[in-house]
């Protein structure tokens, strides 16, 4: 059973004839009379019974009229409030990620200059003060017991980076003795549950670091100044000219990133196509 067979059904129902229900669905008297046959097939009941004035509703065609009618009723509503959140993204998407994802979004935004407008919001420094939420969710990690559409969308790499003057005499890739010799930048106190830090406390033998920074674009500014190496995103550190990359690809650190979509949202067009630029977003910083 679906929607179009009640469509027909309700069309028939009230103008007792399948030549007018064709005429006003806009199909023709066979196709109305086989969806008929077809809804009928599927209930296991006669809904019409055939007469000189036409086709007559059955008792339990009426019996289950009502209901069909409060069917047509929750579609219509779902269609209307279908059009009015189509409406609400006629300007922009919202998308919600964190530090690091939202950078990998920032640098593809060019790529979006045809499709929908979207608003970029980053997790660590929202306040509660936001008053709409977001239509898409980007997060490190697989999403669990989230209803609306789920879906991996790439992975970050990350390796340590520095200035030139780290590696002088060196060659690069800088052994593990050779990291455990270079100061070190770190996360402040409250972040030190990043498995960043876990790695490179254990990478750096336990050294205290040079100096402790909040987010990647201080860790970069400091870095370039020669204070001290620092784990970044590849997509990052790639493109900062001072920098070079001094270790390989740090696999214990490879980030995965899922996104959730809105459910009531997931199949619109606008949403859709953000999604796909997204994924496009991440394929290119793994490329880096």
């Amino acid at each position: 059973m679906n929607w179009t067979d009640l469509r027909v059904f309700l069309a028939v129902a009230q103008f007792g004839s399948l030549r007018q229900a064709g005429r006003v669905l806009g199909v023709t008297q066979p196709t109305v009379a086989r969806r008929i046959h077809d809804l009928e097939a599927d209930l296991g009941i006669p809904l019409f019974s055939r007469t000189r004035g036409g086709h007559q509703l059955t008792t339990a065609g009426g019996t289950l009229l009502p209901d069909v009618l409060a069917v047509e009723t929750a579609i219509l509503r779902v269609e209307k409030r279908s059009l009015q959140l189509l409406d609400q993204l006629s300007e922009t998407v919202r998308i919600e990620a964190g530090e690091t994802a939202a950078a990998v979004l920032a640098q593809g935004l060019h790529m979006l200059r045809d499709g929908p407008s979207v608003e970029l919001l980053v997790s660590s420094v929202l306040t509660p003060q936001i008053r709409r939420k977001p239509e898409i969710l980007v997060q490190h990690g697989m999403p669990e017991n989230i209803d609306g559409l789920t879906r991996r969308v790439g992975s970050i790499s990350c390796a340590i980076y520095g200035t030139p003057l780290f590696a002088e005499g060196r060659t690069l890739p800088l052994s593990d003795a050779e990291l455990a010799t270079l100061p070190w930048l770190g996360f402040v106190e409250e972040q030190d549950h990043y498995r960043t830090m876990e790695w490179l406390r254990k990478t750096m033998r336990d050294r205290l670091p040079a100096v402790r920074l909040m987010n990647t674009d201080l860790m970069v500014t400091a870095a370039t100044n020669g204070v001290g190496v620092t784990v970044l995103p590849r997509f990052v550190g790639s493109n900062v000219l001072k920098l070079i990359q001094l270790s390989p690809p740090i696999e214990a650190l490879n980030a995965d990133y899922w996104i959730v979509a809105d459910p009531d949202l997931s199949r619109n067009p606008a949403v859709r196509t953000v999604i796909d630029w997204i994924i496009t977003c991440f394929r290119k910083a793994e490329n880096c």
